[in-house]
């Protein structure tokens, strides 16, 4: 056998396909900073050219016929074949039966080929390849080689199924990729399914690789009981590399054409998005329909920056009628309308903004206004161990407002209006060692009042109180085990003491103030409101042990928890003036475990109790098996004494929710939250998906409540073509928010 060494001029040979994925049909990535993107496939400038060969004849400086067992190798490159022809003065290569070319890991074959080292321009007869990036591959009657970075396939197909009967695959009559642009034109392309065509286009534009590229995106169909038939058409605008748009035009059966679009941009300093969908003259609801949302930050390098976050929508029925799996946290019925600046100077920020909602009520569960901030000033300022002092200063000046109807809509206690000014000061000496941790604290909290409305009469009310506390605790460690497994248990022991003195408050206004539900992160918190517009009396003492048993590599595997506030004088401020005894020496009682009982078998369970009463004030008991991949149970109770959720319900549900291989490739998922004092269901969901080798099939139904009183039942399916498209409804965002644990089939 004769081998051939030869040092002609270097050159890199063309790459094929390289990296192929159209985004036509699949979503948008988000837009990323402009930047220049170099070649992929580049040679070694400076690697020989091996030639080799059964026999080779011919002249060194001209033309040389290579027969038998041909191999021509450089760098990255190889062809082989039965003969070949290497015309030196040309730098090209000609061979002819079984051509097979391996290039940067792609492979293709071919009956002739012919390639020049120095243009990359070249063809190859009734060729096959496969692409390593994303293991796509095809057959063509001829691809033409224009240049390193051109490519013309005629008469040829696509697809990422194995083997040489796919299940799916692009057929076109002629598709140019432009490497350097990373794009690429199908003409009269057409989609086949189980060789049956489902989609066709007259032309096809879309990006060879991950890049995204402007285009008609894929169809989505699905019906509702609300809008029956919908179908989306949405086009895709690349506008430039750091922003896009989409525009979506819906053709609803029952309400007409929504027109929406959204607007998405980024940059070093800067980034937003902006949608709006509208629907003029909805047949339902004889009138024009909207939502807007626009939010902005934008920061600048002398420490200034601004924001927005504003939303709107025409009717307080909107959500009922257009909330769907995809948007239902956007379409919630209390619309934020926001705007501020802020400004750093070293160790201390100021925030302006000016805040205002907009409420979509709800007839059987009416929603109380929040006030407006018209506007808010925020200075605040901190540093840590200062000589081993940690201090830090909060304070706000914010003008509360509301209109006569809507103040007359709220509790007495909250009918007020006007200035207030709250300032925060607090100092801390915290004290860190191996096995125990130490920290004093003082806190002042003083505010002002300068009312325009008032249920008392009121003008000018001023607050000053002292708070202080001492938080410790010890850290004991062991070694134990757990279920037979060798680890580390830790007991943990923590006391938290505040005292606050007591100050009549019952005439003071309530503007952003609450009271939040008793739990284990309001015992080691000095004040047990949130907000400022009520200072706690505290004289009580926190206690609480807690024991982990932690893995030898460090991971916890479970955590066990109680504790309780013991009171050594009784609390006398409230949040609003009513009449109630608050005369106890001891709060609930808190239970609480999370972690994994066996590596397969997790919960997390918590329990309020009051001991007076012998009455469980909160629960939650969630358990999860998952044995394996894509097997998965969930099963959770959730239960909180006068307490509504969202929809205007008793907050005492049920939620059971799965994913589990039923057959061979087919997978069952569905997910149930039932109201026990309601008896109905809050969300069901039931589904089926099916893995194959190349593609994906999901046909999903789902019935949510949209309010107190409305549900929705929408129908969906989805066809993925591994690494080319998704055609339907994509379901993922509701399985995924619906189904804890959940794992698309594919990444």
């Amino acid at each position: 056998m004769s081998r051939f060494f030869a040092s002609f001029p270097p050159c890199v040979l063309f790459s094929l396909l390289a990296t192929f994925s159209t985004t036509l049909l699949a979503a948008p990535t988000t837009p990323g900073k402009a930047k220049n993107t170099p070649p992929q496939h580049v040679e070694n400038p400076e690697a020989p050219t091996i030639l080799q060969a059964e026999q080779i004849t011919g002249r060194p400086a001209r033309d040389l016929y290579l027969d038998y067992e041909v191999e021509i190798e450089r760098d990255q490159t190889l062809i082989t074949g039965d003969h070949g022809i290497f015309r030196q003065e040309e730098n090209e290569a000609e061979i002819i039966g079984n051509v097979f070319i391996q290039r940067f890991g792609d492979q293709y074959t071919a009956d002739r080929g012919n390639l020049n080292l120095d243009t990359g321009e070249g063809s190859l007869t009734h060729p096959t390849y496969k692409l390593a990036a994303n293991k796509a591959r095809g057959t063509a009657n001829r691809i033409e080689l224009t240049g390193n970075d051109n490519t013309d396939i005629f008469k040829g197909t696509y697809s990422t199924c194995e083997g040489n009967d796919p299940d799916w695959y692009l057929k076109s009559s002629k598709l140019h990729l432009d490497n350097a642009r990373n794009v690429g034109y199908a003409t009269s392309p057409v989609l086949y399914f189980k060789d049956v065509p489902i989609l066709a286009s007259p032309a096809m534009t879309f990006p060879v690789t991950s890049e995204r590229k402007s285009g008609v995106l894929p169809p989505t169909m699905g019906m509702t009981s609300k809008n029956g038939l919908e179908v989306i058409v949405p086009y895709y605008f690349n506008l430039a590399p750091n922003y896009d748009l989409t525009i979506f035009p819906n053709l609803m059966a029952r309400r007409g054409l929504q027109l929406g679009a959204e607007a998405r941009y980024l940059g070093n300093n800067y980034s937003g998005t902006t949608y709006v969908e509208y629907l003029p003259n909805d047949r339902e609801a004889d009138r024009d329909r909207y939502f807007f949302s626009s939010r902005h930050q934008q920061a600048f390098n002398n420490g200034w920056s601004y924001y927005w976050n504003v939303k709107s929508a025409s009717d307080d029925n909107y959500p009922d009628d257009f909330s769907s799996p995809q948007n239902r946290s956007e379409l919630e019925r209390l619309l934020l309308r926001e705007g501020g600046i802020n400004k750093y100077f070293g160790i201390w920020k100021t925030t302006l903004r000016a805040t205002n909602y907009k409420v979509l009520q709800d007839v059987e569960s009416p929603i109380i206004r929040p006030f407006d901030r018209l506007p808010q000033l925020m200075i605040s300022g901190g540093q840590e161990d200062v000589n081993g002092i940690d201090w830090h200063l909060y304070s706000d000046l914010t003008r509360f407002w509301l209109s006569n109807s809507e103040l007359d809509k709220m509790p007495l206690q909250q009918q007020s209006r006007g200035n207030r000014f709250i300032m925060k000061p607090e100092i801390s000496y915290p004290i860190y060692r191996g096995g125990y941790f130490f920290t004093p604290k003082a806190i002042l909290n003083v505010a002002k009042y300068d009312l325009e409305e008032s249920p008392y009469d009121v003008t000018s009310l001023t607050r000053v109180l002292p708070t202080f506390s001492l938080d410790g605790g010890l850290i004991f460690e062991r070694d134990a085990s757990f279920f037979g497994e060798s680890m580390i248990q830790t007991l943990e022991p923590r006391l938290f003491y505040v005292y606050t003195p007591y100050k009549d408050q019952s005439e003071y206004p309530i503007f952003d103030s609450g009271e939040p539900s008793f739990g284990y992160a309001l015992l080691f918190t000095e004040n047990r409101f949130d907000g400022y517009d009520r200072i706690a009396d505290a004289n009580n003492l926190t206690a609480a042990v807690t024991t982990r048993f932690i893995e030898k590599d460090g991971a916890e595997r479970m955590r066990f928890t109680i504790g309780q506030r013991y009171y050594f004088s009784d609390q006398r401020v409230y949040l609003y003036n009513t009449n109630r005894d608050e005369s106890k020496n001891r709060s609930d009682l808190l239970l609480m475990a999370n972690g994994k009982i066996i590596p397969t078998v997790s919960i997390d369970t918590s329990l309020q109790y009051n001991q007076s009463t012998q009455k469980v004030y909160s629960a939650n008991f969630s358990t999860q098996w998952k044995p394996g991949r894509m097997k998965l149970l969930n099963a959770e109770y959730r239960y909180l004494r006068d307490t509504v959720d969202f929809y205007g319900n008793e907050l005492d549900q049920i939620n059971v929710s799965g994913q589990w291989p039923i057959a061979q490739r087919w997978y069952a998922v569905g997910q149930i939250s039932y109201s026990l004092p309601e008896n109905r269901t809050i969300e069901n969901i039931f589904g089926f998906e099916y893995n194959a080798d190349c593609w994906i099939f999901r046909l999903m139904a789902q019935r949510y409540a949209t309010s107190s009183i409305e549900s929705n039942t929408a129908f969906y399916f989805q066809l993925e073509l591994k690494g080319l498209s998704k055609l339907g409804t994509n379901p993922l965002n509701a399985l995924q928010r619906s189904i804890p644990g959940y794992e698309p089939l594919s990444p």
